[in-house]
């Protein structure tokens, strides 16, 4: 999570600085809208806000990282999965940055949320395909959640208490304190 925030900040800034290279308003919306629209036609789950997924990955529906993809139906090896998953976090941190640097409505909240899910899906997902260790993949979506948001935002207390909130117990408490803290 500690990683996946740094990526997101160093993108998010990185975006911003060339962005704000052009004073022009029209061709900083023109290329924010073809470079976002290229990414929602190959990761449709990119598209909103992200809070959909992350209730479906609360459900442990992960189908719903590759519903209205022309790939979809290819996918039924558990590692390509694993692959389209990385491609999916590295790609909304993207498309965030854009979106803002573009002109965009937005912020990171909402994307560090869905950012934090999908990662923690796919560090369960991992240990659960490769067969080294059966992980509860609804703990590790809570946990990089408040991992990622505690990174970027710097502000871990807010994150464990809003994300233990969210999830409706305080039995992930100390995972939680322990990923933010490291985050």
């Amino acid at each position: 999570c500690g990683l996946v925030s740094v990526y997101f900040m160093r993108v998010y800034f990185w975006t911003e600085k060339k962005f704000a290279a052009s004073s022009a308003i029209l061709p900083k919306a023109i290329a924010g809208g073809l470079l976002l629209g290229l990414l929602i036609f190959f990761f449709p789950v990119l598209y909103g806000e992200g809070y959909s997924t992350i209730a479906a990955l609360f459900n442990s529906d992960a189908d719903k990282l590759l519903s209205n993809t022309f790939y979809g139906e290819w996918i039924t090896n558990p590692y390509l999965l694993l692959v389209i998953v990385i491609a999916i976090v590295l790609f909304k941190v993207v498309a965030s940055a854009v979106t803002i640097s573009s002109g965009g409505n937005g912020g990171v909240f909402a994307p560090t949320l869905f950012t934090g899910a999908v990662t923690g899906f796919g560090f369960a997902h991992f240990f659960n395909t490769t067969g080294w260790k059966e992980l509860l993949t609804v703990n590790f979506v809570a946990a990089g959640m408040a991992g990622i948001l505690s990174g970027v935002v710097h502000s871990p207390l807010t994150a464990i208490f809003l994300i233990a909130e969210v999830t409706g117990g305080y039995t992930l408490f100390v995972p939680l304190m322990i990923v933010s803290a490291v985050s």
